[in-house]
């Protein structure tokens, strides 16, 4: 793995970050290293979208009935899973 070097972070924006990491019962390395995985994650997803962005530019647009038909199903799963999530039983 890489080794990062961070210089002339402000006082305050690092007694923040120290607190956060506190918060989470973890050290300012994990926080940070969780951070930087989250971040490269993040663009990972956004290269994606671009890249379908461009795959899916000049086709015609799918219908909004047929759009909202997909996206009610999607939600619909979503309750169904959090429900199931929140009914487990604790051993």
């Amino acid at each position: 793995m890489s080794n990062v070097l961070i210089r002339d972070v402000p006082p305050d924006d690092l007694e923040r970050i120290r607190s956060a990491a506190a918060d989470q019962g973890t050290s300012l390395q994990n926080y940070l290293r969780e951070t930087v995985h989250a971040q490269a994650a993040h663009l990972r997803r956004q290269d994606a979208l671009a890249a379908t962005a461009e795959r899916l530019r000049g086709r015609p647009e799918v219908p909004a009935e047929e759009r909202n038909v997909v996206l009610d199903a999607i939600e619909d799963a979503h309750n169904e899973r959090a429900d199931q999530l929140g009914n487990r039983s604790t051993p």
